[in-house]
Parts: structure tokens; sequence; C-alpha cells
């Protein structure tokens, strides 16, 4: 009931902001917490949300000083599965939940000082104990950022600008694939560290970190079915570092990225890890899309290093793994501005569970909403021990209207390891390769632009051989999805 009166009262309110709209066509860029799904046009979930006409904002509102400003989002969202394709017997057949997130963040920038305080209220309503569950949907009353830094022009030459800041931050590199903030999940990945970029008069830039990972807490089921507020920490036996370098219009109008990532993670006070140390290494090359025009994107990346295979193991692994994405799209020169594109991922997989060796590509901190289609309680995809070719269309009936269509073959690129979504294996590989298909629908109508969105979706994953035969399968046949979700930003 309480997730209802949110919606209710969001629905009352942005009403009445969008009938002031002098045009409620304009579609602005999407806000902190939405993220377009189009591939190589993607844009980081920091980008501000642009102010539509009429756009309500608390800093205009409260009448702040430049240096000061207050933003925040309420997103509701309700989900329902039915035909549970995990493995675990403990998970009932069918499973809805509401999921709430609530955020608030100040920001300073006074003569170049920086300083950021965000807080995060990340709840869910009415799952189970047969529901699934974990700190990907709850972290109440969370800070998870907290930093101050200084950005200014940089010394080494004129136009160009450098930053620095320091303490719990979230982060986007790239496409998102391996480091990310999350967007559809109900919570996000955070570090604290140091976090260095500096960029070209050209735009070119390179990003420098050193963190530790935030851990989020709490972690077992019940008091997460509570909602129990308990503050995350980090481990200083878990570290993660790296660099990106981006090179503007480095072939053509493409832009280049190189990056090398590194984790480091071992076992302590009494914390179970999979003592993951993992150098990771890649490219991508990326056209974004234009009217009448094509628009590609290619990502390699190779993954080396130590790691086990899970938190239970003791049996420490050579790790080598890599992972592919290949996509190419056009846009067409129409009202509706028609986007289509082909796409193809590779995430490789363990070859043999005695080998000595983990091959199973590990995604460290990346999100995967954006190409895989929704997690919350589905999740049907990952960037692991995967092989899957796609289409993808997206239209544009109306200005504030936005309409994608997607369909994929799931495969393993192993047939002897997991699908890490549902935890279904067959060691023998006798179960074959095909997961399933899975195709997905999803409708974003900006009713009020700048401040409320409303985004409708489904997906429905037929059950390949692999699914259907596997040892350990759910049997609980073909998963259908949907949800609804209410977005107000301010």
């Amino acid at each position: 009931m309480q997730c209802i009166a949110i919606v209710f009262a969001a629905t009352l309110l942005c009403t009445g902001l969008r009938a002031k709209s002098a045009n409620p066509q304009a579609v602005p860029a999407q806000g902190p917490a939405q993220v377009p799904a189009q591939g190589p046009a993607e844009k980081p979930a920091e980008k501000p949300a642009a102010k539509g006409p009429e756009s309500w904002r608390l800093s205009k509102a409260l009448g702040l000083p430049d240096w000061l400003k207050l933003s925040g989002m309420q997103r509701t969202r309700f989900e329902s599965l039915d035909g549970q394709f995990r493995s675990a017997s403990a998970l009932d057949d069918s499973d809805h939940q509401w999921q709430v997130r609530t955020t608030l963040k100040a920001d300073v920038n006074y003569h170049g000082w920086l300083a950021t305080g965000e807080l995060w209220d990340a709840r869910q309503f009415e799952a189970d104990d047969g529901s699934a569950l974990d700190t990907g949907t709850v972290n109440a009353a969370e800070m998870v950022q907290l930093y101050a830094g200084y950005e200014g022009k940089s010394v080494f030459a004129q136009g160009d600008k450098a930053s620095l800041i320091f303490g719990r931050h979230t982060m986007d590199l790239g496409n998102r694939r391996l480091v990310a903030r999350n967007d559809f999940r109900n919570t996000t990945n955070t570090f604290l560290g140091f976090n260095a970029r500096w960029e070209s008069s050209s735009k070119d830039s390179l990003q420098a970190f050193f963190t530790l990972p935030t851990r989020r807490l709490p972690s077992d089921f019940d008091a997460l079915l509570d909602n129990d507020v308990e503050l995350d920490d980090e481990n200083r036996h878990v570290k993660f570092w790296g660099l990106y370098a981006t090179f503007a219009e480095a072939v053509g109008k493409a832009n280049a990225e190189l990056y090398y990532f590194g984790l480091d993670e071992q076992d302590a006070q009494g914390l179970a890890t999979a003592n993951r140390s993992l150098s990771t290494v890649g490219g991508r090359l990326v056209q974004r899309p234009a009217k009448a025009s094509f628009d590609y994107e290619l990502e390699a990346t190779y993954q080396f290093g130590e790691s086990r295979t899970g938190t239970t193991s003791n049996t420490d692994l050579d790790h080598e793994a890599h992972h592919v994405h290949l996509e190419g799209g056009y846009t067409f020169e129409h009202d509706w501005t028609p986007r289509t594109a082909l796409q193809f991922d590779y995430a490789s997989g363990d070859d043999s569970p005695t080998d000595g060796e983990n091959n199973r590509f590990d995604t460290l901190f990346g999100a995967r909403r954006f190409e895989f289609g929704p997690t919350g309680i589905l999740g049907f995809i990952a960037r692991s021990n995967v092989m899957t070719p796609g289409l993808r269309l997206v239209v544009n009936p109306r200005k504030d209207i936005e309409l994608m269509l997607s369909h994929r073959p799931v495969f393993l690129a192993s047939d002897t390891d997991a699908h890490t979504p549902s935890g279904v294996r067959d060691q023998t590989g006798g179960s074959g390769d095909h997961v399933g298909d899975f195709s997905e629908l999803r409708l974003r109508w900006n009713v009020s632009p700048g401040n409320w969105m409303l985004e409708f979706g489904a997906a429905y994953a037929a059950n390949g051989e692999f699914l259907n035969d596997a040892p350990n399968a759910s049997g609980n046949g073909d998963t259908l999805y949907g949800y609804v979700q209410s977005l107000f930003t301010f």
C-alpha cells in the first residue's frame, strides 16, 4: 500500500506539472537513473537530466546559489515473473515485488572546489521466503556518494581540464560493461578511493583510479526481507584500480578507447571471496548513431590472473577468459527516427571443471540491462559463458514516446559450464548449449518532460534444450516477465 500511495502521489503532482508545460512533446535526455538502451548511443547514467519547459527543480524552488545544487529522484517499479528459471529449489515458481528507490543528492562547486553527498534508499515490498532477493534489491538509507575534490584547468596545455576527487563515489566507464553506476538495478556499485581525470581541448581523456569496492549490507536474507538499515563498509583486502583512455575521432568520426583494470581480493575478517587476482585489458571503437547513417561498436576484452570458482572453493585456478561485443546499426531518415541494429556478444565459459583453469569471463562491476534485458527479479542473460546474437529496433512514434523491441537466441559458450544467472549446469555437456530464446518489449513515455516518466516492459524466455534437460534445471517451463515503472526526477 505504501508503494501504491507513492505512485499515486507522484501521478497527481506530475499531472499538474504537465498541465503547465508549454510543450509536452519535448523529450529530455534521460535522468540520473535512466540509461538509453541503444548500444553505442548509450550515455553514462551520471549525466544530469536535460530540463524540459517548465520542469520543476528542487534547487530552483529553494532559491539556492549557483554553487549549490540539490537534486533527486523517486522510482517505484512493480515486477512480476511466472516460470522461475533459477535452479534453487527454495524459490517459488512465480514471484512479484515492488522495488522502491528514493535518492537525494547535494553537489557543491565553489570556485573549482567540489563536494558531493548522495543518499539512496532502496527497498522492496511483498517479497517472501520464495523470492529471488539479494543486495541488488535492498540497501536502505545508504550514503552511496560522499567525496570532495577539485577541478580546473590542466597545467599541461591550454584548454585542458583536470579533476581529482577522493571519497566514496560511483563510476561509469565506456559503455558500462565492466564498471557502472547501476540504473535498472535497485542498488548501485560504489567505491572508496581516489579518481583523477584529464581531458584535452580535443576531448581526448585519461582517467585513473584506485579504490576499495563497497560491500552492501545487510547480506542475510531475513534482514533484506525486513529492509533493515545497516551501513555498508569497505574491506581493505579487496582492491580495484584502473586506467581508461579515450581518443576522440580516432578513426573518422569514431572514438577509440583503451583500458586496464586490476582487481585483487583475499579472504579476510571472516569474509569468503573468490580470491580473484585479475587483470583485464581491452579496447573499444564506437561510431555514434546519426540520422540516415550507419553506426557501429566493437569491443574486445582479455582477462587473466588467478581465481576460484566461487566463495565456497579453496582451490586457486589459473584464470584466462575473453569477451567480444559487435554491433552495427542504421538510423532511418523518418519522423519516427527508427534505428535497427544487429548485435553479437560472446563471453567465454569454463572449458573443464578438472583442468586447473577458470575460463569463465568475469564482468567485474558492469551493468547488463541496457544490452541483455531487465535485471531485477529476471536477469536471464549475463556477460559470462554466453554466446548470443541479437536484433533490436527502436522507434519514436512521438517525441515523448520511445518503443524498443529486441530478440536474442541464447547459447552457452561452453556446454560444460553453468548458465550463470540460473545456476543450472551439466558438466558432461550432454544437455546441449541452447539455453533459450529471449524477447523483450519496452515502452517509455515522458509524461512530463524533465520530471516524470512512465516505463512499461515485458519479456518472454522460451526454454531451449539446456534448461529443459540439464540435471538441476527448475522444470518450471518458459518464463514470462513484466513490469511497470514510475520515475519522478526533481
